[in-house]
């Protein structure tokens, strides 16, 4: 199964005084941007072939239905020049149509088979040369993890950087991914405030607050007393301490708002960026409670959802801009909930959501005690969370370099010498390469030339900095067809990484390519192998290859009227679990290497106690996914055909719609999308004249005997009745 991945890997798919001239970065810019970034949308590499046989075929063959006339599934190839990468996708359909069979139609001419072989085998060609040359800029998940990468920030870069366009549902396509003015310009903007949260030189900019809990034995409330004096507005702070511990935080329950514990007051137009540090444990008292999800919410966003299953140490650093500012400033507050239902020994669940309707009562059951019988946390069954020490920062600037990254920069110093050197070392990171001689000169000379102008050693590296971060070696993925091969070998090593990470190559990847090796297919397989085992491939290569793949952005709806107000119990507690099932089970399989059939038919599957119970399984406790292996007598079967969360997502208006899970299973699982349809037909409206009384097999019936649909209809519509035993929440029937 990680062989498919790697083979992916390789195509194409896979501050005060301190102010940037825009004219000036713009002409930095300019300079260093590769005369290849073009070379990808000139035709091809093959154009005698094209004009000699590709192009006459498709006049012959194509244009009468896909042409200036007639625009057959909105298709249309008379304006072809050859293999560019605006036309991929194009030449990508003509393949599958022309090696299938489908296209011509059966009533029209049909090229002969060597013909067919010759055109085929061109346009595998020109395919494999555009995946291996073709250069793309970095997305916008990308370029926020480069920007952390190059800073040795954690702040979420990419939260206001517009969405980028898809190719075929994903946001890797070089297609999409070429620069406009608007990209530059929203670029400038988050490169000037990643820059200006570091410094070189200068002190600290503010104080540095602390709280420690742990020895308090009576007033939590105490430890906070010099934030107090420092102006920073207090609110619910914890008020139940544990000596030796730290003081307890109270858990919440979903719908309960979220309360802020203290929050920093800064004017409406402040700028930069406030770091904040927590040191948490969790405190169940009964064997039976699950871990506390603590909820981070600063700046009236919810940035942070983690459970907390021992001690842990968290930071986390907010771009001032991108936050909500209240009365009383910049809010922070942390607060554990319970996401799942329970049940503890001794005491009675309390069903408060009443979802008479909802299969197997999946609501929020809790555990009810009488309050002023059991006063004590101890005594209590819920999850708390132990706040031990917490750390604030309002004014945050990071010395750069990172002291983790031990470089050996001696003592810094005013000097241009100094100055060069961190350059260098910015570049090297930056452009995730080693530095050619001449790569630093135009930025050097830019630095100097500020210099002379009167910025401060801080301030014009900042500046020289940024122009780094606007230039193409850094916005955008090298060519791994390069003609220097330590910069081919090294585009291996980014486009690894950031596939498989969604960050920048690490030292062990760096050194590789340095060496020669990572082109090695032993090597570069044990690397692969080695960035799916990481953590952060979970949510960086798992969780958004698998939402575009399988469209999850797709809401989970249930509007069924006699839902009612048990419709938000449902989404809130089992809707979550029905969409991580999909990508659990896809990071398992991968972990475990198992046969990619498997990801339509399979004997297992990972379940928590809510899904267990939605599917009917008995003795399955905690809210963490983990294996399960299906009974014999489970109709659903495996894979993620099965899963509850794709079938329920699948359904549309509360019903179930055969189309769409046909024509989703066409194109997600078996690679062969159907056509768009016709302009002239409409959609289907059940809800309108005698179209109501039908069920749904005669509604299909009813539209495939327009001649228009029922081409398409014939072969999905029976992929779709064969699901048809799955209900609108995803359960078997």
């Amino acid at each position: 199964m990680r062989n498919v991945f790697i083979l992916i890997m390789l195509g194409d798919e896979i501050l005060e005084g301190f102010a940037m001239r825009k004219a000036e970065v713009l002409t930095i810019l300019l300079i260093v941007i590769p005369v290849s970034m073009a070379s990808a949308d000139e035709g091809g590499v093959d154009t005698k072939t094209f004009k000699s046989l590709v192009k006459p075929a498709l006049q012959k063959y194509c244009v009468g239905c896909h042409g200036p006339e007639k625009q057959r599934a909105r298709l249309r190839y008379d304006g072809m020049a050859g293999f560019r990468v605006t036309d991929r996708h194009l030449w990508t359909k003509i393949h599958e149509q022309l090696s299938t069979g489908e296209m011509p139609p059966e009533n029209k001419p049909q090229p002969s088979s060597a013909e067919k072989k010759k055109i085929l085998a061109w346009i595998e060609k020109e395919q494999r040369a555009l995946g291996a040359g073709s250069t793309r800029r970095l997305n916008r998940r990308e370029l926020g993890s480069a920007l952390r990468d190059v800073t040795g920030l954690s702040v979420d870069f990419a939260y206001t950087i517009p969405g980028d366009s898809k190719v075929n549902g994903f946001d890797t396509g070089a297609e999409a991914l070429q620069d406009a003015a608007d990209s530059v310009s929203q670029v400038m903007e988050v490169t000037r405030r990643a820059v200006a949260g570091i410094r070189f030189l200068e002190a600290p900019p503010g104080e540095i607050l602390h709280a420690d809990l742990v020895n308090v034995e009576k007033n939590p409330h105490k430890a906070f007393d010099p934030w107090k004096a420092a102006g920073i507005n207090l609110g619910k702070l914890p008020r139940i301490p544990r000596p030796g511990l730290g003081a307890l935080v109270e858990p919440k329950w979903p719908r309960d708002r979220t309360s802020s514990m203290f929050s920093v007051p800064l004017p409406p137009d402040a700028r930069g960026l406030v770091r904040v540090k927590f040191s948490v444990t969790s405190y169940c008292a009964f064997p039976e409670v699950p871990n506390p999800v603590l909820s981070v919410k600063i700046g009236g966003r919810v940035i942070d959802r983690r459970e907390i299953t021992g001690p842990m140490g968290l930071e986390y650093q907010v771009q001032v801009e991108d936050a909500i500012l209240g009365k009383s400033g910049l809010s922070i507050g942390v607060t554990p909930r319970v996401e799942i239902a329970y049940g503890v020994k001794g005491f009675e669940n309390e069903d408060r959501s009443k979802p008479k309707d909802l299969p197997d009562g999946a609501g929020l059951f809790r555990p009810a005690w009488d309050k002023k019988k059991f006063k004590t946390p101890e005594q209590q069954p819920r999850p708390f969370v132990a706040l031990k020490h917490v750390e604030l920062e309002p004014r945050y600037v990071a010395a750069w370099p990172p002291a983790a990254w031990k470089a050996d920069i001696g003592k810094l110093s005013d000097t241009p010498a100094n100055a060069r050197k961190l350059l260098v070392l910015w570049m090297e990171r930056a452009y995730r390469r080693p530095v050619k001689p001449a790569d630093p000169k135009e930025f050097f000379a830019f630095y100097k030339k500020l210099r002379a102008e009167g910025m401060t050693f801080d301030n014009a590296l900042r500046s020289t900095f940024q122009s780094v971060l606007l230039s193409a070696p850094f916005r955008y993925l090298d060519s791994t067809a390069h003609e220097d091969k330590v910069l081919a070998d090294h585009a291996v090593a980014s486009r690894l990484s950031f596939m498989l990470l969604g960050a920048p190559p690490d030292a062990e990847l760096r050194k590789l390519a340095a060496s020669g090796q990572l082109r090695n297919p032993k090597v570069l397989k044990a690397q692969a192998d080695r960035l799916l085992g990481e953590e952060s491939s979970q949510g960086s290569f798992i969780r958004p290859f698998v939402t575009q793949w399988l469209e999850m952005e797709q809401p989970i709806t249930l509007v069924d009227d006699r839902r009612g107000k048990a419709s938000y119990r449902f989404r809130r507690y089992l809707q979550d679990s029905m969409r991580e099932e999909t990508y659990a089970y896809i990071a398992r399989l991968l972990a475990d290497n198992r046969p990619a059939r498997e990801l339509v038919s399979s004997d297992w599957t990972m379940m928590n106690n809510a899904l267990a119970r939605h599917y009917g399984y008995e003795g399955i406790k905690g809210g963490h996914l983990r294996k399960v292996k299906l009974r014999k007598d489970d109709k659903r079967g495996g894979g993620i055909m099965s899963h509850a969360g794709i079938q329920s997502m699948l359904c549309w208006m509360g019903d179930n719609w055969v189309i769409y899970r046909g024509a989703w299973v066409a194109r997600h699982i078996i690679d062969d999308p159907p056509q768009l349809p016709p302009l002239e037909v409409p959609e289907l409206d059940s809800t309108k004249g005698d179209l109501k009384y039908l069920t749904p097999r005669e509604l299909m019936a009813y539209h495939r005997e327009d001649p228009k649909c029922s081409g398409c209809h014939t072969r999905l519509d029976p992929i779709g009745f064969a699901f048809q035993n799955f209900d609108i929440s995803g359960r078997w029937r």
